[in-house]
């Protein structure tokens, strides 16, 4: 994705139009290299029917923009020492706006209030380079010197020296050109742009070249094309026009969910690594467990060796016998060497009965650790608190400060409900909901439901006055829990499943049947994303 630099100059002339004068509020992380800015306005500068908005600026490489948007956010926890440098803007004053001509780089001038707070910075500017592949944000001072920077950068070749302290050197405009050849514009515009235009050339001949790319130049429209912004539609119907409050919500998609996966990032992280340290354990189990699988050779080695113990001679390194070839101790006399493999043998049987526990509860722990990611992944805040404090009480987490122990002291855990004219279904988002569920709530008749051999949510059909109809929907629940859209799903009666006492939330069914779902209908899916 880009922005291409005329389209740009369209975006800042709408931020200077929106934006000067207004007051600005401190700033906010809103996903993973994405910030937002709210600013309103004095009542003294209070403007028609806009007087507070956001800008939001992305800075991630791939994708980076700038746009005002009137949406609400959800704020992520960032702290790293660039966001924490742009809060000394908060409360500033929006004095200008200013982008460089022919260049992506926007700068904001900006006031403080020292009757607001205590300080003796007179103000601050702010500038945002929308480049691709290498976007930055500095924080300056008036006299430009570099106070806080996104991304730094030194290239001595070039008198690059884009660290903190050092004093910043603005660009200076670069002119339009008005050649007839194609090739000089290129440097003005992102590459879709410019591909666009090439064809666009070329399909009308009778186009001059230097008046069609002023036009595009002086444009006062942007277009949005395979999330490209635009500055003409070059007759192609799948170019819409836009409106610059219209970035956000085409780049941006649920910015709520990916704000909650960056801010729940460490859980994720934590989860992970525990389910990696697991597998690989699972793979050492699995490589002793087949070192030791054939012990009962060893049982048929020694008695061999006492079968012909007449016949092995002092220092015999092996004995071959009814073509199996033993190797023997030559320091050892053959009774000595039958009991060694008599200890081999006691060993690997006592080893395979060990390794055989040890990698079921190894399977089990996957399996668990494989339904947390799941769940840090889908629940809402209620769900992730209680899901920490469950990994706190497995000892997967650290509880800080003792922050979790009122989730740990709580008795009860309400899980969630889906509820119907047909039926009432409960679920659970984490082991300490699912427990409640179905141990609690359930009465022993009610139908259990779970993905058959994948993690997933304890589901029970709890109340019914159609229950082949509540049967079918709780199935693809709990697919649609499991982020499947299709499977095998396990049913049985609730008091056929038991507490599995390795983990919470994890039990063994004693008695089940299963069915296939072959895929979940539509209406279905629409009535689970209402779901929170």
């Amino acid at each position: 994705m880009a922005v291409c630099s005329l389209s740009l100059n369209v975006i800042a002339s709408k931020i200077i139009k929106e934006v000067t004068n207004s007051r600005l509020s401190s700033p906010l992380a809103i996903g993973k290299d994405l910030y937002a800015i709210p600013y309103s306005f004095d009542k003294e500068d209070l403007k028609e029917n806009n007087h507070r908005g956001a800008i939001v600026f992305s800075l991630s490489s791939n994708d980076p923009f700038i746009t005002i948007t009137n949406d609400r956010f959800t704020k992520v926890g960032e702290n790293t020492p660039f966001f924490n440098s742009l809060k000394k803007i908060a409360f500033s004053k929006v004095e200008s706006v200013v982008k460089i001509k022919g260049e992506r780089t926007i700068i904001f001038t900006l006031k403080t209030d020292q009757n607001c707070f205590d300080t003796l910075t007179a103000g601050y500017q702010l500038v945002l380079d929308i480049m691709p592949y290498r976007p930055n944000c500095l924080l300056l001072s008036l006299d430009n010197k570099i106070l806080s920077i996104f991304h730094e950068k030194i290239d001595i070749e070039k008198d690059i020296y884009l660290v903190r302290n050092a004093i910043y050197n603005k660009p200076k405009d670069r002119l339009f050109p008005t050649s007839d050849s194609i090739e000089d514009y290129s440097s003005f515009m992102c590459k879709a742009t410019y591909r666009l235009l090439t064809k666009y050339l070329d399909e009308h001949k009778n186009l001059n070249v230097s008046s069609f790319c002023k036009s595009l130049y002086e444009s006062q429209k942007i277009y949005f094309h395979k999330d490209d912004i635009l500055p003409f539609d070059f007759d192609n119907k799948d170019i819409k026009e836009i409106n610059v409050e219209d970035i956000y919500n085409l780049l941006v998609s649920d910015q709520k969910k990916q704000a909650k996966i960056e801010k729940e990032k460490e859980l994720v992280n934590t989860i992970k690594k525990a389910l990696n340290l697991a597998i690989r354990k699972r793979s050492k189990l699995e490589l002793d467990y087949k070192k030791n699988e054939n012990y009962k050779s060893y049982l048929d080695d020694a008695q061999m060796i006492l079968l012909y113990q007449t016949e092995i001679k002092k220092k015999d390194t092996y004995l071959e016998k009814d073509g199996f070839k033993i190797e023997l101790d030559p320091k050892l006399n053959p009774v000595e060497n039958a009991n060694r493999y008599f200890k081999k043998y006691n060993k690997g049987k006592s080893a395979i009965s060990i390794l055989k526990e040890l990698i079921l509860k190894t399977d089990q722990e996957i399996e668990y650790l494989n339904k947390k990611l799941l769940e840090a992944n889908d629940g809402t805040p209620r769900d992730i608190l209680e899901l920490k404090g469950e990994l706190i009480s497995l000892n997967y987490l650290k509880n800080k400060g003792r922050q979790y122990n009122s989730v740990l002291k709580k008795k009860t855990y309400e899980p969630h409900y889906l509820k119907t004219p047909y039926c009432k279904i409960g679920y659970g988002n984490n082991g300490f909901q699912n427990e409640e569920l179905t141990f609690k709530i359930a009465k022993k008749d009610d139908t259990f439901i779970h993905v058959f051999n994948y993690p997933g949510s304890h589901v029970l059909i709890l109340d019914y006055n159609d229950f082949d109809k509540a049967l079918l929907l709780a199935c693809e629940l709990a697919l649609y829990l499991s982020h499947l859209d299709n499977g095998t799903v396990m049913i049985a009666k609730k008091k056929d499943v038991k507490k599995n006492p390795e983990k919470i939330g994890l039990v063994n069914i004693l008695k089940y049947e299963t069915v296939v779902v072959k895929n979940i209908r539509k209406d279905s899916t629409q009535l689970f994303k209402q779901l929170s």
